[in-house]
This record gives structure tokens, C-alpha cells and sequence, in this order.
């Protein structure tokens, strides 16, 4: 695949990390049990950041029940992803790169201490891969929802985020792998029998940082390449300024954005395996999906385009304090996703399938 010239260096730079052993955060289909590289939690044990059934978040019990674990087999091995329930308890939203080349698609909730409560499968032509995506990471596509056998009628979906969350906290959750923010060795799978939780801020979105890049001279922008949705940058802060990352490129390129030193010990970063997770932001009386996680670039890889140095606190951790993670932005997809989890009445499945005829051959992928 073909990026242009310096289109957005992240985007290149995560799409060439996708079946890498070590890919970083979210970017990657997590490949098989033994080399998968789940959620960072920070300085204390990933022990800590479990979620589990029935937990409460903001007072909403079972707030997490609805995020879900992916496995999936295609000709290059197993793979595992995550994803979210969505109102209705029919769909799971996911990232495009979760679900865009399958052969077996299994879909668990209330996964914990490696058992699962619910258990659901997705057939291949119940796959809708947004249409505008092409398996560049960057573009606000990465975007797909997956129709499950059997709806899920014990647990409460997540309604959308409709609005443009930059500069809001929200809650991750995700199904990946784990490392203290510290440590500098790769995320793994030591903690895998379970979902990990932690908490951000949407600091900044891609197209707003790549346009700013470019007049700054860093990258080239072309803003046809964002016109198929938003995508939402965070980064891992530590509290200090040397690892706001987002906040120190913000300050050498005119402070477009704003960006602060974090949530403390609240603070946290997608990983390996967390890919189709999702973000939710509160919105005062509910946990509303807002972001799907999409991608992760180390802050040692981001940084020296932007002349500057000491961002990432760990090299060999992909996700440790320093580095930056992005999520495809709901509100840009609210129409297509009610297109696709749309129920028509009888009388109107009796207009399609006479409007339809014979159907030809089937496809192997739906895209919506």
C-alpha cells in the first residue's frame, strides 16, 4: 500500500508495524498466543487495571460488560482484537483492520480469569468493513461492525458519541496485552485472562495535528487523505513535561492544541490486542462509545521529525509513558453505523428481496 509521499509518517510507520512481532499499542492484529505483543496500565501492576463483571464505573454497573474479545483465524495465523456491544446487543463495532480478512470470527464478553460469559460467532459475509477504508490506519476509516449469530440480550449495548470529544477524558477498555509504563521490555501476555482498563484524554485529532505538521514543514498534508472521518491522538503522560509528548510538539509548532501532563496514576495507553476497543466518554449520565481504538506510534519514533528528544520512556515498550495512540472518532460514522444496524420492517424486507430478483454470487466481504 502506498501512503504518498510523506503522508502522515504515524500512518506509514504503523501499517508497516501490522503483522510485526512487536508491533506497538492497537496498530497491529495481534498474531498468534506465542508472540502477541493488552492495555498499559502505569506505574502498578496490571493486576490492578482488571475489569470485571458487573464492575461499576461512575456508578453505571456493568459499565465494561459490553466490551468484547475478538478471536479470529486467517490464512496467516490467529489473531485476537476487541470490540463493543453496541444498544440493541446485535452488533460489534470494531476497527476495519480487525475485520476486513477473516475466516472464523469468535466474539466473547465478560471474559475474566480465561473463561468467557457470553460466547457469540460472526460468519464472513457479516463483516461491514466501512467503505473508505484501505488499510491506511490514519485516514478516520478504520472503522467496521460485526452483525453477531445470536444477539446478546443480557447485556446493556453502548449508544454513540455524537459529538467531536477533542479535549474530553474518557475510559478505555480493551482485551490486549499489558507492561508497567516503566519497564522497558515489550507488552505480553502475562496478564491475558483478563480485560484491562484506564483513562486518557482525546488531546488533540490527526488531521488538525497533520495540517499543523505541515505548515510547520514536517510532514506533507493533504486533507483529502482525513476526509473519511476524524481520528483522536492522545498521549501517555507521566506528569512531567518531558513526556507530554502532544504537548511539547504543540509548542515548537505555534500551540494549536492543547495538551496537559495527565491523569496521574489514572493514566494509561492502548496496546497490542486492544485494537477495536473502545473509548467512552461520560456524559453525565451514561458511558457513550466515542473512540475505536486504531493505532499507537512511539514517541522515539515521533518526536525527532519535530526536532525533539527524550519523549519515550521506554524504546523496547511500545506503550510506556512518552508514546502516542489514536482512535477512529464515532460522531464521523454515526450515519453508516445506523445504516448498517438498522432493522427495516417486514413489509419492507418483502419490497427488497422482490426488488432484488435472483441474487448472483455472494460476496465474501460486505462493505458498507
Amino acid at each position: 500500500m502506498t501512503f504518498g509521499t510523506k503522508q502522515f509518517k504515524l500512518a506509514a510507520l504503523t501499517a508497516a508495524l501490522l503483522f510485526a512481532a512487536s508491533a506497538q499499542a492497537s496498530n497491529e492484529k495481534t498474531a498468534d498466543l506465542g508472540s502477541l505483543n493488552p492495555m498499559t496500565g502505569n506505574t502498578s501492576a496490571p493486576s490492578n487495571w482488571r475489569f470485571t463483571v458487573g464492575q461499576s464505573f461512575n456508578g453505571v454497573v456493568g459499565a465494561l460488560d459490553g466490551v468484547a474479545r475478538l478471536s479470529f483465524t486467517n490464512a496467516d495465523g490467529n489473531w485476537a482484537c476487541s470490540g463493543s456491544l453496541l444498544a440493541g446487543g446485535q452488533y460489534v463495532l470494531t476497527a476495519a483492520h480487525c475485520a476486513d480478512d477473516f475466516t472464523k470470527m469468535t466474539v466473547q464478553f465478560g471474559w475474566q480469569d480465561g473463561k468467557a460469559a457470553i460466547t457469540r460467532n460472526v460468519s464472513v459475509g457479516n463483516a461491514y468493513v466501512n467503505k473508505r477504508w484501505t488499510g491506511a490506519l490514519d485516514t478516520g476509516a478504520d472503522i467496521a461492525i460485526l452483525k453477531l449469530d445470536t444477539a446478546v440480550t443480557t447485556i446493556n449495548g453502548y449508544k454513540l458519541s455524537t459529538t467531536n470529544d477533542v479535549g474530553k477524558e474518557y475510559l478505555m477498555a480493551g482485551y490486549g496485552t499489558t507492561q508497567l509504563a516503566t519497564t522497558n521490555s515489550a507488552t505480553n501476555w502475562n496478564d491475558g485472562n483478563w480485560g484491562h482498563y484506564a483513562y486518557n484524554r482525546f488531546d488533540v485529532d490527526s488531521q488538525t495535528f497533520n495540517r499543523v505538521a505541515g505548515d510547520y514543514g514536517v510532514y506533507d498534508y493533504d486533507p483529502s487523505f482525513y476526509a473519511p472521518g476524524a481520528t483522536y491522538m492522545s498521549d501517555f503522560d507521566n506528569g512531567t513535561a518531558a513526556r507530554n509528548t502532544l504537548g511539547r510538539m504543540a509548542g515548537v509548532t505555534g500551540n494549536n492544541w492543547t495538551s496537559d501532563t495527565g491523569l496521574g496514576a489514572r493514566e494509561g495507553l492502548i496496546a497490542g490486542g486492544d485494537s477495536g476497543g473502545g473509548d467512552f466518554v461520560w456524559n453525565g449520565t451514561e458511558w457513550l462509545l466515542s473512540g475505536v481504538h486504531s493505532w499507537g506510534w512511539q514517541g522515539s519514533e515521533a518526536c525527532p521529525d519535530f526536532k525533539l528528544g527524550g519523549c519515550d520512556n521506554a524504546i523496547r515498550n511500545t506503550s510506556s509513558y512518552g508514546d502516542l495512540s489514536g482512535s477512529t472518532a464515532t460522531y464521523s460514522h454515526v450515519a453508516w453505523i445506523n445504516s448498517v444496524t438498522a432493522v427495516p420492517e417486514p413489509e419492507t424486507y418483502a419490497m427488497l428481496l422482490a426488488g432484488l430478483g435472483l441474487i448472483g454470487v455472494a460476496r465474501r466481504r460486505k462493505q458498507q
